[in-house]
């Protein structure tokens, strides 16, 4: 399928762009235009996501739409595997990169210990985060996932005053769990150690 849209061309054009849809959320907020800040919501979660699955190197480049790093897969098959999921390794919806980021975290909270030097990075750094609220962010945008779905998915059959009680308030609670998402990875990524430990380029 191609592109209709080109993607962002390097840091600086994704600053710009993160940054107008931080303002645009502000604009469409202020201005009751609720469906519109859930839908810059979804892209800053599925975008923030990404991210983590950037940082702990289950891609090769910022630009990788696919799990392309054939240094880690196998390590994250296990990973899955040990924590019961099926071995896919789904990074296309923002369900699979849920997936994906739980089952690191059950893993690195719970094993005794890693084997080689992947192994070893990636529960060295995850262990700096707060795993406890992590997995909570992500129970809570799995539940806001739900609510967005049924918005999106069927928006002219849902009765109007029903969603007038809760869509101002789901649109702030979905800003909220990208932040949140946020300062975990900021977390993760100081010093860029499980990419370094891979010899893969932070760009």
């Amino acid at each position: 399928m191609t592109r209709q849209i080109k993607p962002v061309q390097d840091n600086n054009d994704k600053c710009q762009t993160f940054a107008y849809w931080k303002s645009r959320y502000k604009l469409a907020m202020n201005y009751g235009f609720y469906v519109e800040a859930l839908v810059i919501d979804y892209a800053l979660l599925e975008d923030r996501l990404k991210s983590f699955l950037f940082h702990i190197g289950v891609f090769n480049t910022r630009k990788s739409y696919k799990a392309d790093n054939k240094k880690v897969k196998p390590d994250l098959y296990k990973i899955l595997t040990f924590n019961h999921e099926k071995n896919e390794l789904r990074v296309n919806s923002i369900q699979g990169k849920i997936t994906i980021v739980r089952s690191v975290l059950k893993w690195c909270s719970e094993t005794e210990g890693a084997e080689g030097k992947y192994q070893c990075a990636l529960k060295t750094q995850c262990e700096s985060l707060d795993i406890g609220e992590c997995l909570a962010v992500l129970d809570e945008i799995d539940c806001w996932r739900g609510y967005r779905n049924e918005v999106m998915h069927a928006l002219i059959n849902k009765n109007l005053e029903s969603l007038d009680e809760n869509i101002k308030l789901q649109a702030e609670k979905g800003m909220q769990l990208a932040n949140r998402l946020d300062n975990q990875i900021k977390i993760l990524k100081k010093g860029n150690r499980i990419r370094k430990a891979l010899n893969l380029q932070n760009g």
